[in-house]
């Protein structure tokens, strides 16, 4: 399914990759991902997040980043780069601004305990996912949040969840 086909009033957890989809204005997916965010900050969906996806998407973000000032290094060699020219990390201050655009969106984000990291680990065994992804599931599942918005193909594998996609071409929810 769709970013396209949720309909109005629904509860959803947002995943890493659909904020840096909006936030990367080159990328496919920024207008379908975009249009989702701006029915969440309307209250027409109901959006939920966690801290680790933001301190994830803004991580990411500036990796990408970077990558924009710096071509001459590889994608692959960007983190070893970083952490040996901390000169550089300074210099990038787009990314910052992150947590406050995405807290702006109206998205309700979740905290974290110990408790939730340690009963995480139980879907590592039952679906054989990371880290990550294994806490969203568990936050997921303790907020009896059926619906993900992500392009992670991996989700479609989990049997209590619908998962969302975003398309280039379809943009608007129901």
């Amino acid at each position: 399914m769709f970013l396209s086909d949720i309909e109005v009033g629904t509860s959803i957890f947002i995943d890493a990759n659909i904020f840096i989809y909006h936030f990367s204005k080159e990328s496919r997916f920024n207008h379908a991902c975009s249009n989702f965010l701006e029915y969440i900050e309307t209250e027409s969906i109901n959006g939920v997040t966690s801290l680790p996806v933001i301190q994830e998407v803004t991580h990411r973000m500036m990796i990408i980043e970077a990558a924009a000032r710096h071509p001459e290094v590889k994608p692959k060699d960007m983190m070893k780069y970083l952490k040996a020219n901390p000169e550089k990390v300074k210099k990038l201050t787009r990314h910052q601004e992150i947590p406050s655009r995405i807290d702006s969106l109206n998205v309700k984000t979740i905290s974290l305990d110990l408790e939730m990291i340690k009963t995480s680990q139980l879907m590592k065994r039952r679906y054989g996912f990371l880290s990550n992804d294994s806490l969203t599931l568990q936050i997921m599942e303790d907020l009896k949040i059926k619906n993900l918005a992500s392009n992670d193909t991996d989700f479609e594998r989990v049997d209590f969840i619908k998962l969302f996609r975003p398309s280039e071409y379809i943009v608007l929810p129901k």
